[in-house]
């Protein structure tokens, strides 16, 4: 293993699943400290592994056969495959490195979890990653992502003591709070020296313009305003996240942020928590949860209990709790 000088990792999306991925890189670097680092991703998160993480090059052209040999000419070592799935296959197979080695999705694990045929659980997809190394006989040591920011550029414009960062949409709705839930919070409570933010992709700006429109409480609705290494920034400058269970919520966990996260169709015990000791996390653990790995567009039993029986008081208290950490 000591002649391994250039590694490649592959892992396309998504965004959270990319900032999961930061700790392999890190145990990479103490293991082989005299090796370069590359990553084949999506393009859309070049900026994010390139300006976060400790790569030596980030290629984004992993569709097209030119794109894939010139990577093969670059002799790696070690092909690291953390995606798994038939594009990450054709992809080393096309790079061909001297070494492959794939991480252990336990897919008929999670099967089971969704089914509800086992109680046991992933502690995290990090630890899902990290098989790697015992693919590789090399024992490691870091479980949890870690992101550093730029010093506080302004992003968050209030001069409030206090700012409170919520991103209400993910990518299924069975992943979504509803939007009322976030309304009563903001609404029904008093809030001194508060000003709440409203983030999220430019698909998601007409939910966070919907909760803006009906609360009276100061509210900044800020969705589409941000590319993703500038949403990093704003989320280092909040004092509290709330989140679902999606990609922010990595990236708030990974900065060590006070954060509420919920989770509905999805399950903690999928892997899927925020790694952070200042997170805390709103689930129901109904029988029927979790009903999905990742999330769908409509609740199969079309009651959406999970999110919809949180109630606005455990929010608040758990929002509460937060405030302590501050």
């Amino acid at each position: 293993m000591n002649k391994i000088k250039h590694i490649l990792i592959i892992r396309f999306s998504s965004l959270g699943d990319i900032i999961l991925t930061e700790p392999i890189i890190r145990q990479l670097r103490a293991s082989f400290p005299d090796c370069k680092i590359d990553y084949l991703t999506k393009p859309a998160f070049e900026p994010i592994i390139s300006g976060f993480f400790n790569v030596d090059a980030v290629f984004t052209d992993y569709e097209s056969l030119k794109g894939l040999i010139e990577l093969r000419r670059r002799k790696y070592d070690l092909v690291i495959d953390l995606q798994r799935k038939f594009n990450s296959w054709w992809a080393k197979n096309i790079i061909v490195g001297k070494k492959n080695v794939c991480y252990d999705k336990k897919r008929r694990l999670r099967k089971k979890i969704v089914a509800h045929k086992t109680s046991d659980s992933i502690n995290s997809t990090v630890d899902l990653y990290n098989t790697i190394f015992d693919k590789l006989k090399i024992p490691y040591i870091f479980r949890v992502p870690k992101l550093k920011t730029s010093k506080s550029t302004g992003l968050l414009v209030s001069k409030k003591k206090l700012n409170v960062v919520i991103f209400p949409g993910a990518t299924h709705n069975t992943k979504r709070i509803p939007a009322e839930k976030i309304i009563s919070f903001i609404d029904n409570y008093e809030h001194p020296e508060t000003a709440f933010y409203l983030l999220g992709s430019n698909q998601e700006e007409y939910l966070t313009a919907k909760i803006k429109k009906a609360t009276n409480k100061l509210c900044h609705n800020l969705a589409g305003s941000f590319n993703l290494v500038e949403l990093i920034n704003a989320i280092d400058e909040a004092d509290v996240i709330i989140t679902n269970d999606s990609g922010p919520m990595h990236i708030a966990a990974a900065l060590g942020k006070p954060q509420l996260a919920f989770f509905g169709s999805t399950h903690v015990a999928l892997g899927f928590k925020p790694l952070n000791p200042n997170a805390l996390v709103l689930s129901l653990d109904l029988e029927c949860s979790p009903c999905t790995l990742h999330g769908e567009k409509k609740c199969p039993l079309k009651h959406f209990n999970c999110l919809k029986q949180i109630s606005v008081e455990a929010i608040y208290e758990s929002y509460q709790n937060l405030l302590t950490l501050i």
